[in-house]
C-alpha cells in the first residue's frame, strides 16, 4: 500500500545528510495518523484524555491509512505489543497485528494484561515484519522499554512546546502588540523559558526572538516526567543524564532535546539489515494521534518500522496532578465576567486534554453545591469560566469554591479559591490626611472597602472632566495615585465601580492649594490686635486664642514673607511671658496651630490730672 506521505518523505530522505556526527533531524516530517480510544470500566475516552492506562483497560487502535488492494501498493501491518520489564521478555501472546489494507481487519482491539507496564505500537511492512518485530522486542526488551519511555516523555514535552509556539504565532498574526503582556503568562503556564530580552524589541520582532532555539525553551516539569517513569522508578535516564550536565542546564531544563538526541542511539541497538526502526512523536487531538517523524520512511531494505509510544500503564492508586493557586493570597471576584482562576504547577493541563470535564464547585450558604464549567487558558494563566460572570444571588460575602474535574478516568480536586461577592457602600479613604491632597503634584492615596477584588474601574471627576485611574490591590485596600499636577483647588469625586453593581460608589474629596507656612504670632499683653508672620497668609480666614476670636486685616509684604494683622473685639486676658497656642483656620477649612509667648504690655499714657483756666471775660459794655 502506498502511504499518503510518501512523496514528501522521499524528498526529505534525499535531503537528509548521511554524516554520522550531524545533529539529529527535528521531528517535522508528517507521518500517518492513528485513531485510538480507551475504555475503562464502562467509560470510553479518546486517547487525548488518557494520561495513563491501567490493567484491564480495553484499547482500540486503527491506522489512518488508505484502504483497498492495489498491485503496486506497499502494505503495512499495525502491530501492538505489551512490555513488562527491562529484563523480562514479553510472551508472544502479548503481540497483536491488524492488516490495515483490509477494512474488516484494520483495527486492533486490545485488553491490557495483568503485569504489563507499557504499550508500544509499530507500523511494519507486511513482508515478514510482524515476526521480525516480535523477535527484536523479545530479544532486547530493555532497549524497547527505554525507547518507549523516552518517546512518551518527548511527546509530552513536545506538546508543551507546541502549545507555547502556537500561542506566540497566533498573537503574531492577530495582535502582536499583546505579545509582551501575554508571553509571561504563557511561559508560566507551560513551564517554558521566557527570554526577557526579547520583550525589549519592537512588537514585530518579539515573536521570532521568543521562538528561536525552541528545544532549549522547555523547562523541567515534574508532572510529565512522572507520567513517563521507567519500570524501576527512575525518570528517562539518558535524557536526565544530559540535562544534569552544565550544558544541559543542570536539571533545570526539560530532557526533551536529550531524548531527541539519544533516540538514534537507542534504536541503533536493534537495527537489522532487513528493518530499520524510526521513532515517531504524537500530536494528539481527540482520538487522533498525528505522527511526526525525524526521518523519512524507506520502502527498500532496510525497510522502515515506525515506533509509537502509548501512555504508560499505571499500577496502584492512580496519580493526579498537583495544582496550586498562582496567586496564593488573592481573593477572586465572583461577579467578574470571564472570571480567571490563576493556576500553575502542572503544565500538561494547558498542553493536553488529560484534565477534562473541569468545573468550579461553589458552596452556597445553605450547604448546597453549584458546578460551573471552566476551561484552561494558558494565555490567561488559569481556568476561565465560560460564561459572563456567575450568579452571585444568595452567596455569602466570601464563598469557598474548588476546582474539580477528571484526570483521565480519575476524579480529582484542584486548589480551593476564596470568592468575594460585591456589595455596595463602605468605601472610604484611609491612611491619608485629607489636608495633604494639594494641587500641583501627584498624591498617593489608599481606599478601603468590603470587596477590593471586585473593583472594575476607578475614576477621578473634577472641573476638568473624568480621568480613569490605575490601582493595585493589597488585602482589603486598593492603592492609587491622584494626578493633581494641573488641577485647580476645589471639590473632587472618586467613582469606584464594582463588577455586578450598576451604580459606582462616590467618595468626596477636596483638592487644596499649597498652604504656605506660619512662622509666628506677636501679641502683647492687653492688646486686642496681633500680627502673624509667614507665607500665603492671604488664605487665613480667622484665628482663636483662648476662645477669643481674631479677624484678619490686610496682608503686608515684608522682606521674604507676609505680615497679617488680626484684631479682636476684646483683649484676651493674657499675662506677659505666658506660652499660648492659637488656632488658625484657612479659607479652605484647614487648620494650623501656632505657639507664641505673650509679649510685655506696650507703654501706655495715663492722665494724672487736668486743670482748666478760663480767660478773663471782656468788660461788659
Amino acid at each position: 500500500m502506498m502511504l499518503r506521505f510518501l512523496p514528501f518523505c522521499a524528498l526529505a530522505a534525499a535531503l537528509v545528510p548521511a554524516t554520522a556526527n550531524a545533529d539529529p533531524a527535528p521531528f517535522d516530517l508528517t507521518g500517518p495518523s492513528l485513531r485510538v480510544g480507551v475504555t475503562h470500566g464502562t467509560t470510553t475516552l479518546p486517547i487525548a484524555q488518557v494520561p495513563r492506562l491501567a490493567t484491564g483497560d480495553r484499547v482500540t487502535i486503527a491506522a489512518d491509512l488508505p484502504t483497498g488492494k492495489r498491485d503496486d501498493a506497499e502494505r503495512y501491518l499495525l502491530v501492538a505489543g505489551f512490555l513488562r520489564g527491562a529484563t523480562e521478555p514479553p510472551p508472544k501472546s502479548w503481540f497483536f497485528k491488524a492488516e490495515t489494507w483490509k477494512a474488516k481487519k484494520a483495527t486492533l482491539a486490545l485488553k491490557v494484561p495483568d503485569g504489563a507496564r507499557q504499550l508500544v505500537v509499530f507500523l511494519v511492512p507486511d513482508s515478514g515484519g510482524f515476526d521480525a518485530v516480535v523477535s527484536a522486542v523479545r530479544k532486547q526488551p530493555g532497549a524497547f522499554v527505554r525507547a518507549v519511555q523516552d518517546l512518551d516523555q518527548a511527546s509530552l514535552d513536545r506538546a508543551r512546546l507546541d502549545a507555547f509556539l502556537d500561542g506566540i504565532h497566533a498573537l503574531e498574526r492577530t495582535r502582536p502588540e499583546r505579545i509582551e503582556a501575554v508571553s509571561p503568562l504563557l511561559s508560566r503556564s507551560l513551564s517554558v523559558k521566557l527570554k526577557a530580552e526579547c520583550l525589549d524589541l519592537t512588537a514585530d520582532l518579539q515573536a521570532s526572538c521568543l521562538t528561536q532555539n525552541r528545544e532549549s525553551l522547555l523547562l523541567a516539569d515534574g508532572q510529565s516526567s512522572t507520567l513517563a517513569d521507567t519500570l524501576v522508578g527512575a525518570p528517562t535516564d539518558l535524557a536526565l543524564q544530559l540535562s544534569a550536565t552544565p550544558a544541559g542546564g543542570l536539571g533545570y531544563y526539560s530532557p526533551y532535546i536529550g531524548v531527541v538526541r539519544d533516540l538514534a542511539k537507542i534504536f541503533g541497538a536493534f537495527q537489522s539489515t532487513q528493518f530499520r526502526y524510526i521513532p515517531a512523536l504524537a500530536r494528539v487531538r481527540e482520538d487522533r494521534m498525528a505522527l511526526l517523524l525525524n526521518a523519512a520512511p524507506s520502502f527498500a531494505s532496510p525497510k522502515s518500522v515506525m515506533v509509537v509510544a502509548m501512555p504508560v500503564i499505571e499500577t496502584g492508586t492512580p496519580q493526579t496532578p498537583t495544582l496550586r493557586r498562582a496567586e496564593a493570597d488573592r481573593l477572586v471576584c465572583a461577579a467578574k465576567p470571564d472570571l480567571v482562576l490563576p493556576v500553575e504547577g502542572a503544565p500538561l493541563i494547558y498542553a493536553t486534554k488529560f484534565a477534562h470535564d473541569m468545573s468550579l464547585r461553589v458552596t452556597t450558604p445553605q450547604g448546597g453545591v453549584v458546578e460551573l464549567p471552566v476551561q484552561a487558558d494558558a494565555e490567561r494563566g488559569g481556568y476561565v469560566l465560560d460564561q459572563v460572570g456567575m450568579r452571585t444571588t444568595g452567596l455569602s460575602a466570601v464563598t469557598d469554591a474548588t476546582l474539580h474535574g477528571r484526570w483521565g478516568f480519575t476524579p480529582f480536586d484542584g486548589p480551593r479559591f476564596r470568592l468575594q461577592v460585591p456589595s455596595a457602600g463602605g468605601w472610604q479613604m484611609v491612611d491619608t490626611d485629607p489636608e495633604n491632597l494639594v494641587v500641583g503634584r501627584d498624591n498617593p492615596v489608599a481606599l478601603a472597602g468590603p470587596t477590593p477584588s471586585c473593583v472594575e474601574a476607578v475614576t477621578l471627576v473634577g472641573s476638568s472632566g473624568e480621568v480613569p485611574l490605575a490601582w493595585t490591590t493589597n488585602g482589603d485596600r486598593i492603592g492609587l495615585t491622584l494626578p493633581l499636577g494641573k488641577t485647580a483647588p476645589g471639590k473632587l469625586t472618586l467613582l469606584v465601580k464594582q463588577y455586578g453593581i450598576e451604580a459606582p460608589e462616590k467618595i468626596a474629596l477636596t483638592a487644596l492649594a499649597e498652604a504656605g507656612r506660619i512662622d509666628g504670632l506677636t501679641l502683647h499683653a492687653g492688646d486686642t490686635a496681633g500680627t502673624l508672620a509667614g507665607t500665603r497668609l492671604d488664605l487665613v480666614a480667622s484665628m482663636t486664642a483662648d476662645g477669643v476670636a481674631f479677624q484678619p486685616g490686610e496682608v503686608v509684604r515684608a522682606d521674604k514673607g507676609d505680615l497679617l494683622g488680626l484684631t479682636a473685639d476684646a483683649a484676651p486676658n493674657f499675662a506677659a511671658g505666658q506660652t499660648k497656642t492659637a488656632l488658625v483656620t484657612l479659607t479652605d477649612g484647614r487648620k494650623r496651630s501656632v505657639k507664641f509667648t505673650v509679649a510685655a504690655a506696650r507703654p501706655q499714657a495715663t492722665l494724672i490730672a487736668k486743670s482748666v483756666v478760663a480767660p478773663p471775660s471782656p468788660a461788659s459794655h
